[in-house]
């Protein structure tokens, strides 16, 4: 959890300057989280941004427990550098940087790291929970898919719901209020 917090933090900072041009932030996450929203929710086929890369047997193979768990929790747990099936996590990085519109840079930074540190705890949770249905259940691999199906959709419903909100934010930006 703490590299993620700290990769997250540092992502805050170096986004921070995007906040210069106002009407940049908002726009493009408007657009990403209708786009990708509509996509999850109707379970149309999408790519989904992201890498495709894994940690490397090689760093792992023969190495303690502890020192494997610190190899993928430093690697993976930020979740910037590997296969992410969940759209919504990409608009993360642009609601960091919009923060800093309109508060200091340090709630931005103090929001990243709350951000990275809330991403990497909940997907480790998610890997001992399969693990542990996996040890159990024989089938196990089938629920996750059906879950992981489940959580899509719920995924696509929250960027749209981002949507509406950063549509309205836009909006007001622009001068038009209801």
């Amino acid at each position: 959890m703490l590299p993620a917090a700290l990769v997250w933090g540092l992502l805050g900072l170096a986004l921070s300057p995007l906040a210069s041009v106002p009407f940049l932030l908002p726009l493009l996450a408007l657009v990403y989280a209708l786009w990708f929203g509509a996509r999850e929710t109707l379970g149309l086929h999408r790519r989904l941004l992201g890498l495709v890369w894994q940690v490397p047997a090689s760093w792992v193979r023969g190495r303690p427990a502890v020192a494997r768990a610190f190899i993928w929790g430093v690697t993976l747990g930020p979740g910037l550098v590997t296969k992410n099936p969940y759209a919504g996590m990409w608009l993360l990085p642009l609601l960091v940087a919009l923060l800093a519109l309109s508060h200091s840079l340090f709630a931005t930074v103090v929001v990243g790291v709350a951000v990275g540190s809330a991403h990497a705890m909940a997907r480790a949770i998610g890997v001992l929970r399969n693990r542990k249905c996996i040890a159990v259940d024989a089938s196990a691999h089938v629920k996750i898919l059906q879950s992981q199906e489940r959580w899509q959709y719920l995924d696509g419903l929250a960027l749209l719901l981002a949507a509406g909100a950063l549509g309205a934010y836009t909006l007001f930006l622009f001068g038009i209020h209801f």
